[in-house]
């Protein structure tokens, strides 16, 4: 095959030849189709130079029609899926489709399956009640630019195997369940490294966002690898061509998506150290660490590392989120002092036009088109008023081109990611603008996570402000490496303790219009007893009993 190696983030010595493949360009879609029309047409990752037109959109992949009786059967499927399982089983994880891993269940998500639609009904009977008037005070920076667009940059390598097989508990379905490509992208020459994966929810609705490990060298000459993403042959090849060894593996939260690989991407190192966040646990039996397969050499804010000259990091340690009396949601922000950059993993995002590599354009195009499962879903339950708002629609996908359709797309995917449901799906333009190029609190963590436990959420918050002067941040997700500093970081945690309306206060964080489905999700999960609140939440359980005696010593 032909070798290709895109611009990365910043200019880097060429790394030894490899079979690799180039995603295609997409930075900025608002105009419509490029010039180059359908004779510049090609297979997503066809192997070909970079569009010179920065806004060029050069594939095209027909989204299947849906007929109505196959709607009907992926409705009726996605429903009881969502009902019908009594229990959330830890998820079966087959490493390089050999070896099963379990692993936890994500509290923010666990339980929400079965409660969205009955949520739905609730939205339903009070549509547009989602609050209006003023809200808390505290809004998030608005930072145009704040990211590169890198969409085209990441590099892969046809020649090595995706193949990764997943079987998660049938209320949080993660996909991709067979392969996953990776994608990696050079930030500082010779120093950090980004590796993106695709990963989203099954059960029909092609909700996807890229999910990113960060790949820091040392003064070793050893590698600090933070998140870790499926170890596929793929992306251990592209791990071995930054020829150094992989000396820590660090697991920075006790969520679900992220801790999954640790076990099978540490039996790739069996020699690196592994450093995990405490107060990891799984439901509904809570089994050790060891019993997933991570066999940590220590535990973060307990055991000293090697590499705390170079980082300096705080935690979340909030009482239990729910379901259970140990059940965390844990976090470890990190500092690296060399690079002045801050890595965290859900903590906030930053969200623009630059739609990853790591979602292939037939998914957006399936997004973009106005009669897929999702919409039509809504259409069936008439959410949101949709019906009216889609008979009063100009222009729908059919009309538009490739270009806008993708944008229209992603647009989507990662409004439902935030939100699960804007206000208007059909034509989002509106919510999109409320919310990209900020920094801020993901709607769908503030919600279902921060404002539970607002107090720990702003202590933690103002310890990693103050922990050193920081430059640009690293999420997890979305876009990165985001250009804000402490200030912005303050900002973003503005809405607590609660981002719901309230009396004589000023200031909006997020649109309450696009809010309503989020919070009835909310309501439902603290009715149902999923969600604690401070009066439901268990006395007993170590976490909550360290919880209760740091907030005593707080008022002291």
């Amino acid at each position: 095959m032909v070798l290709s190696r895109p611009a990365s983030l910043h200019a880097a010595p060429v790394i030894p030849a490899r079979t690799m493949r180039s995603a295609a360009a997409f930075r900025d879609v608002r105009v419509a189709a490029p010039a180059h029309g359908s004779a510049g047409r090609a297979r997503r990752g066809a192997v070909r130079p970079r569009a010179a037109d920065p806004r060029s959109v050069i594939h095209n992949t027909d989204a299947d029609d849906t007929s109505s009786a196959t709607f009907r059967r992926r409705l009726s499927l996605a429903a009881s899926t969502a009902f019908g399982a009594a229990s959330l089983a830890a998820p079966a994880l087959a490493d390089e489709l050999s070896s099963v891993d379990l692993s936890s269940v994500d509290p923010a998500v666990a339980g929400v399956g079965a409660a969205a639609l009955a949520a739905a009904a609730l939205v339903a009977s009070r549509a547009g009640g989602g609050g209006a008037g003023p809200r808390p005070a505290g809004t998030a920076t608005t930072l145009p630019g704040a990211t590169p667009m890198t969409r085209g940059a990441g590099e892969s390598d046809d020649s090595k195997r995706r193949g990764y097989l997943i079987a998660p508990p049938p209320l949080f379905p993660l996909v991709p369940a067979f392969a996953r490509q990776t994608y990696r992208y050079e930030v500082d020459p010779g120093r950090m490294w980004f590796f993106e994966q695709k990963q989203g929810i099954g059960l029909g609705l092609n909700v996807s966002v890229n999910v990113r490990m960060t790949v820091i060298k040392l003064k070793t000459g050893g590698l600090w690898v933070h998140a870790p993403v499926a170890p596929t042959q793929e992306c251990i090849a592209l791990l071995a061509e930054l020829d150094a060894p992989v000396e820590h593996i660090v697991l920075p939260t006790t969520l679900f998506e992220h801790k999954i690989f640790v076990g099978p991407f540490q039996r790739r190192f069996p020699e690196a150290e592994t450093w995990i966040a405490p107060d990891q646990w799984s439901w509904p039996v809570n089994l050790p660490p060891a019993f997933f397969g991570i066999f940590p050499t220590g535990v973060l804010g307990r055991d000293a590392a090697s590499w705390e000259d170079e980082f300096e990091y705080e935690m979340l340690q909030p009482p239990a989120l729910g379901v259970a009396s140990y059940v965390s949601f844990t976090e470890c922000a990190f500092l690296h002092k060399p690079s002045k950059t801050l890595l965290v993993t859900d903590a906030v995002v930053y969200v623009s036009e630059n739609a990853p590599d790591a979602i292939p354009d037939a998914d957006l195009l399936e997004s973009g088109d106005d009669n897929n499962f999702t919409i039509g879903a809504l259409k069936f339950l008439n959410l949101f008023d949709i019906k009216t708002k889609a008979k009063a629609r100009t222009v729908t996908s059919d009309d538009m081109s490739e270009a806008q359709r993708l944008r229209l797309g992603w647009q989507r995917n990662a409004l439902q990611a935030l939100y699960f449901g804007p206000s208007n799906l059909l034509d989002p333009e509106q919510s999109w603008a409320r919310i990209t190029n900020k920094l801020l609190v993901a709607p769908v963590v503030s919600t279902l996570v921060y404002e539970n436990i607002p107090r720990e959420v702003d202590d933690w918050a103002r310890r990693v402000g103050k922990m050193g002067r920081f430059e640009r941040i690293v999420p997890c997700h979305f876009d990165a490496p985001i250009r804000a500093g402490p200030k912005e970081w303050n900002a973003a945690f503005g809405f607590l303790p609660s981002s719901r309306p309230e009396e004589g206060k000023e200031g909006r964080y997020y649109p309450d219009e696009d809010m309503v489905l989020l919070r009835g999700v909310e309501d439902f999960l603290q009715g149902t007893g999923v969600i604690f609140t401070d009066e439901s939440r268990p006395k007993y359980g170590r976490i909550n009993v360290r919880a209760e005696e740091r907030r005593s010593a707080a008022k002291r």
